[in-house]
């Protein structure tokens, strides 16, 4: 039995229609530009990150211009926190130096070289 043109176009419709409605209304879809607009003007935080850290700068300026501690700790200590290395590659490649690595491709190559 052989299907129309119409007959199919209508079951692809109402296999669209099916997805659709399984994942939301055509109106509220995701992919639908309205919507993605939206949630893209929604989610950015860069306004409000930008404020925060603009205040917590002027609140570190102000501790260190007026010498207010927190529990012992003044701003000072938090300048020599952030200075610190937790990682000391200088000294790291003093101790490991003479140390090579070798890759696969370098081996194969010494082999047919022999």
């Amino acid at each position: 039995m052989v299907k129309s043109i119409e007959e199919s176009a209508r079951e692809r419709r109402n296999y669209v229609e099916q997805a659709r409605a399984a994942f939301g209304t055509h109106e509220q879809g995701y992919g639908s530009e309205p919507a993605r607009q939206e949630a893209s003007a929604g989610t950015s935080t860069f306004g409000i990150r930008l404020v925060i850290a603009i205040l917590l700068f002027a609140g570190f300026v102000y501790c260190d211009q007026e010498k207010i501690t927190y529990q012992g700790i003044n701003a000072q200590d938090v300048i020599e926190q952030v200075k610190w290395n937790p990682l000391p590659t200088e000294e790291l490649e003093k101790l490991f130096g003479d140390i090579s690595v070798s890759t696969g491709n370098e081996r194969t190559e010494n082999k047919a070289q022999k």
